[in-house]
């Protein structure tokens, strides 16, 4: 199939492209910055920049990926908030403007969204069947964010809305998470008693394959371990998969002094379930974190 991959090379994006490539696709990555490929079934295609016109340079997509969007992980100033929101936004008005401006249409579009879609709660349990909040940044950014897949999903294409858990990989949050206990000031933040709902970035990466060949599956997905853990035991998990002590508490405040309104992805949380992607008998490579843990730091 030919694959239009847009956000393909961040680390989720590079994750999905080796899982596609390796089952003999073309794919197509689009991006501000192309380069040369040495491998035939990869290219790079020009996309968000003055003169760019991708519809002109991509062959016939069966399935467009959209991962597009500025990373959450800096103070969420007025402008940083913006920058984010705006970034998700524009990206899929302009997947959307490129499928309209094609002849034929692609058969399944996979669009990022985040679990945070949910809002925060430390009781409630959240399924693909939970209705999304509109209670705070990320739940606002996620809801706006799927609105506009919805656009490209009336065209008759069968969406898929991977909502995303905390993404542990090599990158992404799970560096910033050992960090302390490798340098033996690891501890729990805040209560403790806040969810995490994570998942390993391979399980991500396998996911969105597996969504892309079956076709009953549409709507929201949740991409999240079957295990969700409390803060207390995932830095506890760390700390036994590390080898190093679980001692040093960071109270609520030094958190939010720190990182401001971010302090939310941290000190709330949400416990969701991979209902979908169970009852469909997907099989997850990295069920439980200390092996997932282990898995992304070798």
């Amino acid at each position: 199939m030919n694959i239009a991959i847009t956000g393909g090379t961040g680390f989720i994006g590079q994750h999905v492209t080796k899982v596609l490539a390796a089952e003999g696709h073309h794919l197509y990555i689009l991006t501000r910055n192309p380069k040369e490929s040495e491998q035939n079934h990869l290219h790079y295609v020009q996309w968000l920049t003055e003169g760019a016109a991708p519809e002109h340079e991509l062959p016939a997509i069966d399935v467009w990926i959209n991962l597009a969007g500025k990373s959450i992980f800096t103070r969420w100033t007025d402008k940083a908030k913006e920058g984010i929101l705006s970034s998700r936004l524009k990206s899929t008005q302009e997947v959307r403007r490129i499928i309209e401006a094609q002849e034929s249409k692609p058969s399944v579009l996979i669009q990022a969204s985040a679990v945070g879609i949910y809002g925060t709660s430390q009781t409630g349990d959240f399924t693909e069947e939970s209705p999304p909040a509109d209670t705070d940044f990320l739940s606002h950014t996620s809801k706006l964010w799927e609105a506009e897949g919805q656009k490209i999903e009336a065209l008759g294409i069968r969406t898929v809305y991977t909502r995303f858990g905390v993404v542990l990989g090599e990158k992404g949050t799970l560096p910033l998470m050992t960090l302390p206990y490798k340098l033996f000031a690891g501890g729990t933040i805040g209560a403790g008693s806040q969810w995490v709902s994570w998942v390993h970035v391979e399980d991500v990466a396998h996911l969105i394959a597996y969504a892309i060949h079956n076709d009953d599956l549409s709507g929201p997905l949740n991409v999240t371990s079957p295990n969700p853990v409390q803060m207390k035991q995932l830095g506890q998990t760390i700390a036994s998969a590390l080898h190093r002590p679980h001692w040093l508490k960071v109270p609520s405040f030094v958190i939010k002094t720190a990182l401001g309104e971010m302090s939310l992805l941290v000190l709330e949380g949400q416990r969701a379930l991979p209902k979908k992607a169970l009852l469909s008998s997907y099989d997850f490579l990295h069920p439980e974190l200390k092996e997932a843990i282990l898995h992304s730091e070798e």
